[in-house]
Formats: C-alpha cells, structure tokens, sequence
C-alpha cells in the first residue's frame, strides 16, 4: 500500500530519488509520480519495466524448461516400463512399418543418386556447361543402407545396380575437371537424405554389404566376382603399396604390418580388408565346400609362413566367427579329419593370445557332429582316415561326451545334428538314444529348479529348438520304415510341451504317405493339427500330397471288368460306393492346408491347381472341394472366380450347403456383393427334391452376420462416398432376402426378420442415410418408402428399446414422420 513518486527538490538535478508520499494514496494513477525532469524519469521507469520484464522471462523460461525436463523424464520412464511389459518380439505390424519405412528411404537414396548421375551425364556431354552449385549426392553410409535393404528384401538384382550407379557416379565425377565446378552454396534437400557434393565411392562396407547378401541368397560365386572385383580398384591396398613402390617411394614387406596398414589407410584412404570381410569371404567359400581356401585365408589372416595362403588378406587377429566359419566348410565339403583340426587351432590360438573367446564354444562342437558320417563332395580325392566310416555314429557321440566334459551344455540343435547323424547311418536305434539323452538333460536341469524327490517334468523349460530334434527323429523313424514309432513321436512331443513345426508335419506325411496302405487316419490326424496350428505346407510336402494322390486317384478310377481294366468316366456306373475316398480326402486336405498360406495370389493359383490336377485324373469333387474353392476366392474377393466356381457346381450337380453359403457371406462382405450371397442362398431354398432348405434362425443369422459387417465398414470410413455404397448395399441385401422370402413362401424366416432388431435397424438407418444424401429423386423416394416399411414392424412400436443408440432412435422418429406424413395424404 506505499507509495512513492520521483521528486528532486532537495536533491541535485542530476540525482533524483523516491521520496515516500503519503497523500498520494487517495489519488489517481496517473499522478502516482511527479517530476520537473520528465526525461530523466521515463527512462528510469522504462529501465525498471525493462528490468521487471527480463526477470519474469527469465523465470517463465527456467520454469518452462524444468516443467519440459520433467515431462521428458516422465514419459522415458514410461517408455521404459512399456517396454519392459511388452514381450521379447514386438508385433509383425511394427516391424512391417519399419521395413516399410526402410524401403521407402532405400527408394529416395536410388532415385537421388540416379538423378545426380544424370546430371553429371549432362554436363559430360556439354563441356561448356558448369555444374550448378549444390549437393548432389547421398552419403555412401546412406547408399550402403539402401543396400542393405533390397538385399534383404531378396531383390539383389536391384542392389547390384544401385552398386553399379555408385561407381560409375564416382568415375564420371572425376572425369570432369575442377574448373568447371561451381563454388559450393548452402543447399536444403527436400528429402530426409543429407546430400554431399562428392559421389558416393564404394567402401570395403560397401562390399561387405554386397557379399553377404548375395551369400544369404545362395550366391556364393557372385559374392566371390564381388571379390575380385575389389583386387582391382585402385585404392586396395595391394595396388596403393604397388603404386608406392613404383613411384620409387619407401614400400616395403612392413606396410604388411597391422599398424603400418592403419597407418596407410588413414593417409591414403586405401580399403584394407578387416575381420569381418575376411569373414563373409572365408563364409562364401564354406558355402562352396572349399574347405582349403577357407583355411588358406586363415593362415594369411594369422601371417603364417611357409603354408598356403589367400592372395589380398592382410594379417588380421581371426575370431571365433572365423574358425567357426573354417569348420562349417568342411562339414559342406564332408572332410570330418580337416574339421577336428579346428577346435585344436582355436585352444593353441586362444593360448597365444590369451583370449578366452577364442576356445571351442556350442556352435563349433554342433558343426563337428554335423560333418560326422557325410559324404566327400569330391569323390576323387583320399579322405581323411580320421574321417571315419559312413555308417559310423560313434565319433558324433563322443564329439558330444567331449563338450560336455568341457563344460559346454548341449541344446536343441547339437541333439538335431546327432541324431539326423544316426539317421545317415541307418541306426534308429542309436537315434532314439540321442533322444532319450536330450530328455535326460533336460530332466536333469528342470530337478536343479524343483524338489529332487519331484518326478521329471519334460516339458518344463524346453531347449532351444528342441522341436528340431523331434523332427529328426521322426525323421529317422520315416526313414527306416517304422511308422507307428514316428506316430508315437509326434503324439508325445505334444504332450511334453513342444510345438511340431512345419517341418515335423512334413516329415511324419512323408513318412505316412510311403507306408503301404496309407495311414489315412494318421494323415488326417496330422493336416488337422496344421490347421490348427496355422502352418502352412511347404514346398516339398505340397509336391508329395499332390504327387501321391494324383496316383491314388488313377489307380482308383480304373476296375477290371471283364479282366480288362477300364477308365471309369462317369462314378455312377460303379457298384462301390467308396472306390475314391483315399484319393479324395487328400485332395480336399492339400486344398484345405493351402488355404492357411499368406501370400493370396500364390494360394489361390494352387488351389486352383490342385482342384483341376484332380479333374484331369477323372475325380470328381464333392461339395467341399468346392466350398475350398470360394473359401479361396472369399480370402482374395476375387468375385469373377467365384461365380464360375458357382456354375461349375451346377454344371456337376452339387447343391450348395451351409458351408457354401458360409463361404458366400464371407466373400459378399470382401467384396460388398451382397447379391452374391443371396443368389446361393436362393439355391438352397428352391423346391427340389435335392435342397435342403436351412432353418429360418440359421438363414437370418447368417445375413445378419453380413448386415453387420457392412455396419462395422460403416465406423471405419468417413469417406461420404463409400458410407452412401455401403448403404445402398445394406438397402438390397434386405430387400433382396425379404423378395426371396416372399418368393420361396418362407414365412416362419419372414417373423424371424420381424423379431432381430438389429437386423432391421441397420436397414432402417442405411435407408434414412441415403433419402438425406442421395442425389437421385427415384433413390430417395426408393429410401423413404423403404423407412416407412421397416418402422412398421411391430418391434418398433415399443419404446423402451434401451439398446438402440442415438443415430439408431433418430432414423426411427425420422421415418415414423415420414410414415406418418403418407398416412395422413
């Protein structure tokens, strides 16, 4: 409540003051200071609101900023709790946006780089022309992304011209000379890329990258070009140091030096090969089975003298990677003697060095006992007497006592390399046992966590890709003839807790399928676990299932009459009434099973295939055959597909059923066809002696089931377009049923209409939307006549519906209006 103003009375002129004035507490504000001097005080006062201003800025900023920090905080500890609640592997949908975003930037780096290569194309050919001043290109870290992901992507074709494109960008770049560059000036890419005005010249990453997609893709022989192609650029380090010495410069045998190779490819920008080229070299020969080159590159990565060594590999500390690699080599090329050799280099090397990462680990020991009993992919050469026989297991089971004994615990993929083993050498037995030693373990490690007195639970903690040596073993089992033993297997596995693959289920139907008779049962048993389990047959067991039942199905449709056989034409001419049920029943599973695959196109050509397989052997399809066939048509909405599917079942006589018109509804709602849908169901219910009409709650289930789907496309659209489609074919699915009812006399299906509420308000709104959108009097008149027919219904007289939403009660008083409005003309 003080108050003080500015006066200089009894002060010098140059040195005002506040005096305090108690008389001015009664006064206005503006005469809250005086002053003779009115410059002096304004800039006093403006200096003090100056000062005030700056500090409640600096405050509000210091507030802001702890107010931000604190959020960030927040919302990382959030983060990192939703993360830790998440599970190990995020969903498929994130990392589908991730690749999809990786592809996306792989495409702007390619077109970016095209774009800048033919601007330097240009001004090649123009040699008066100066380029203008801006960054062309992206980095080579962007362009070894890019890479990277059409590899990945399996389009190698593509990288490889990306590949391409930076070359000969590079090489045309420094054909042009200096001068006619344009001094550099900022320059804002509209891209996410950072463009540079260099191009982007491949790295040894650059290679590496290459190398090991085209090994991923099973192009070892490209990789190695790739190779070959790297000794020849000028800045390998071979030719800089070739280059050096020609100049008369100081080159000698210690630029092969670890230090002085550093030391070359900082001042030189040379590309010398590191540990993990030499790798992806040494792994792109181990796919080729030359197990001598792979070691020839060793010797040269550990300097050795006096032994074959790999031309271009410097001397370069090797890894476990590395002796790993060198003994996956040697299991392709089958050379078990130049395999053992690896553990004792890498402990003798571990040694040396000290390193302990270098000693024999789980993967080392799993490849030993994979190379075990195979075969020499050069049969001309003398094999190793340590080899062994190649019906002798012994030598993979001791591999596996020695890893043991060195500490190493064994899992699902070391069992599944020991007893497929066994299973080259025809011991079944010996392959058992590997089994049973696996359970024994993992026995043994689940008692270390329970009660010692428990009993052993095998399905607690299960190993890794233990389901791998499930399937081996009943593989084995296929192999050699027993059967039930394989069966047996694939029941227990379950029970224990381990999922069988899709592997395992080819496995055990390859081993049905060549029993004699076939086990149809079992055969049953396993494509309605696949089905369950959402696994989709591969490649070899589609091929085996057609194979084999394409030759049931022509031993099935030839009899001997008369001690003749004949080609059975038409199956009614047959006394037998199941003379095709082996035959068909693996069609109709193969169809099934192929309906669980994710790629549409592919699925549907195949069902298609094996439907017209089956007709060319002279089978003919039943109903479900044929329902396979919409339920194909239905997941990819091919809705031409389907109606010649529909005239092929006349032309044969089969009359849809329930799971036809399943099928129906589902492919009338992909493809908002309702008319489809109400053209099978017509069928069912015409008055032969053949149709078995369904019941009337069934019939009106299955279109509210449809009603529905077009309401649920309803709440995902705003598109006012697609809403006023959706309505129109909400309005002809009821008015087609109800013709359809009339028609056929159904009127027990006709008071099951009048009592499913939501049936008719679906109808009810579709129709009120389209006499308020629609553009078209003979529609909209169409609409408001069928409001009024549907608000008659006796369920609407109620007003107590306590389940109809706000839209739901506001179509119903529009078209009571209305209805009333035509009473009353």
């Amino acid at each position: 409540g003080h108050h003080f103003c500015f006066d200089n009375d009894d002060v010098g002129d140059d040195h005002p003051f506040l005096i305090y004035n108690p008389s001015m507490m009664n006064r206005c504000p503006q005469q809250y200071y005086r002053c003779r001097r009115c410059r002096c005080c304004n800039f006093h006062f403006i200096l003090a609101l100056t000062i005030i201003f700056l500090f409640a800025k600096n405050f509000c900023d210091a507030f802001n900023s702890h107010q931000n920090r604190h959020h960030y905080q927040a919302t990382r500890r959030n983060a990192s709790a939703a993360r830790k609640q998440q599970p190990k592997f995020a969903g498929e949908g994130q990392m589908d946006i991730s690749s999809s975003n990786r592809m996306k930037e792989a495409q702007l780096v390619e077109k970016l780089l095209l774009d800048a290569l033919e601007k330097v194309k240009k001004m090649k050919r123009n040699k008066d022309r100066v380029l203008p001043p801006s960054k062309l290109f992206p980095h080579v870290r962007q362009c070894n992304a890019a890479l990277a992901t059409f590899g990945d992507s399996g389009d190698f074709t593509r990288a490889l011209r990306l590949f391409t494109q930076m070359r000969k960008s590079a090489s045309l770049f420094y054909m042009i000379p200096r001068e006619r560059f344009s001094p550099l000036e900022h320059h804002h890419s509209l891209s996410s890329i950072n463009l540079i005005p260099v191009p982007p010249e491949p790295t040894l990453v650059t290679y590496s990258t290459l190398m090991s997609r085209a090994i991923s893709l099973r192009k070892p022989r490209v990789a190695l070009r790739l190779w070959k192609l790297l000794q020849t650029q000028p800045n390998f380090y071979t030719n800089v140091i070739s280059q050096k010495r020609r100049n008369g410069r100081n080159a000698t045998s210690s630029y092969m030096d670890p230090s002085m190779l550093l030391k070359l490819e900082k001042e030189e920008s040379a590309i010398v090969p590191d540990v993990i080229f030499c790798n992806t070299l040494m792994n792109a020969y181990a796919k080729m089975g030359d197990y001598r080159a792979a070691k020839a590159i060793l010797n040269s990565m550990l300097g050795a003298k006096g032994v074959f060594t790999h031309e271009g590999i410097p001397k370069v500390k090797p890894t476990a990677v590395t002796y790993n690699t060198l003994a996956d080599a040697c299991k392709v090329a089958g050379e078990l003697g130049a395999a053992l050799d690896v553990p004792e280099l890498m402990i003798s090397q571990s040694e040396a060095t000290g390193d302990k990462k270098l000693l024999p680990d789980l993967r080392t020991y799993t490849t030993l006992i994979s190379t075990v009993a195979r075969k020499s992919i050069d049969k001309q050469e003398t094999r190793d007497i340590r080899s062994g026989g190649e019906k002798d297991p012994d030598m993979a089971f001791a591999l596996l006592n020695r890893m043991k004994h060195e500490g190493i615990v064994p899992n699902g993929v070391t069992y599944s390399a020991l007893i497929d083993v066994c299973r080259r050498c025809n011991r079944v037995d010996m392959a058992l046992n590997g089994l049973r030693t696996m359970l024994k373990q993992k026995a043994k490690t689940n008692l270390a966590s329970v009660n010692t007195t428990a009993r052993p639970i095998y399905h607690h903690k299960p190993l890794q890709n233990e389901a791998g040596a499930w399937t081996a073993a009943i593989n084995a089992c296929g192999k050699a003839g027993r059967t039930d033993t394989a069966i047996r297997l694939f029941r227990t596995m379950q029970k224990v807790g381990v999922k069988p693959s899709s592997w395992t289920c080819a496995c055990l139907s390859d081993c049905l399928l060549k029993s004699t008779p076939i086990r149809i049962k079992e055969l049953e048993e396993v494509l309605q676990y696949m089905k369950g389990a959402g696994l989709v047959p591969s490649e070899v067991m589609y091929t085996s299932l057609m194979g084999v039942a394409l030759e049931l199905s022509q031993k099935e449709t030839r009899i001997t009459k008369d001690g003749l056989q004949v080609q059975l034409i038409d199956n009614l001419s047959i006394d037998s009434e199941d003379t095709t049920t082996e035959a068909i029943f693996l069609f109709k599973q193969l169809m099934r099973s192929l309906l669980m695959q994710t790629e549409k196109e592919d699925m549907i050509l195949k069902v298609f295939l094996v439907f017209q397989e089956m007709k060319n052997v002279g089978m003919l399809p039943d109903v479900a055959m044929y329902n396979s066939l919409l339920r194909a048509c239905a997941v990819t909405g091919n809705i031409e597909r389907a109606q010649s599917v529909l005239r092929r079942m006349e032309m044969d006589g089969i009359i849809p059923n329930r799971g036809t018109l399943k099928e129906a509804v589902t492919l009338a709602k992909n493809a908002r066809r309702s008319e489809f849908a109400l053209s099978i169901w017509a069928t069912m219910h015409k008055k032969t002696s053949q149709t078995v009409p369904l019941k009337p709650k069934v019939s009106v289930e299955m279109m509210g089931d449809l009603m529905n789907n077009y309401a649920s496309d309803l709440q995902q659209t705003s598109n006012h377009e697609e809403r006023i489609v959706i309505h129109r074919e909400m309005m002809n699915l009821y008015q087609g049923f109800s013709s359809k009812l009339e028609e056929f006399e159904l009127h027990d299906t006709f008071e099951e209409i009048a009592c499913n509420l939501t049936f008719l308000l679906s109808a009810l709104k579709a129709a009120v939307s389209c006499e308020y959108h629609s553009e078209v009097v003979e529609e909209k008149t169409r609409s408001r006549e069928l409001a009024c027919e549907i608000v008659g219904f006796e369920i609407f007289q109620n007003e107590h519906h306590t389940d109809i939403d706000r839209a739901g009660k506001k179509a119903i008083q529009l078209a009571t209006d209305w209805l009333y409005a035509f009473e009353i003309s």
